[in-house]
């Protein structure tokens, strides 16, 4: 028992981990991968704060409003976020988008990761590819 609460005792007073708080700005160029109906699935890379692999789940079904789930690929782990915003010109052969970002979850060093910013990107129709920058917090 001794030993028991000695322990409990060392893990009370041990440091707790100080979750990390950072400004990110990060910028994609991606191809379109796979679409379904109003569903288009681009891929690429993203540089930036957390550079690595990005997949984007964009639902474009011609109206302004768009909605996105992103999966950014890094080193220390992948970042989970959705978002959804409006198109400023839907008739533009190249319209633009913006619109809010929650950060949702991850995996690895980012398995807590919650924050928020915001959207940007151009959506090019002949190819589908799209140009995707993200801006806000991260906190994992």
């Amino acid at each position: 028992m001794a030993m028991i609460g000695a322990a409990t005792a060392a893990a009370a007073s041990a440091p707790a981990r100080v979750a990390g708080a950072v400004s990110v700005k990060d910028e994609g160029y991606l191809r379109l991968v796979k679409s379904s109906g109003s569903l288009l699935i681009d891929e690429g890379s993203a540089h930036g704060t957390i550079p690595g692999k990005v997949r984007i789940r964009f639902v474009y079904d011609g109206n302004p409003a768009v909605t996105a789930q992103i999966t950014i690929y890094g080193r220390a782990g992948s970042i989970q976020a959705r978002a959804s915003g409006r198109l400023s010109s839907p008739t533009s052969p190249s319209p633009s988008f913006k619109g809010t970002l929650t950060i949702s979850g991850g995996s690895g060093r980012y398995v807590r990761a919650h924050g928020g910013g915001t959207l940007y990107g151009v959506f090019y129709r002949r190819s589908y590819a799209m140009t995707v920058q993200t801006e806000g917090t991260l906190r994992y």
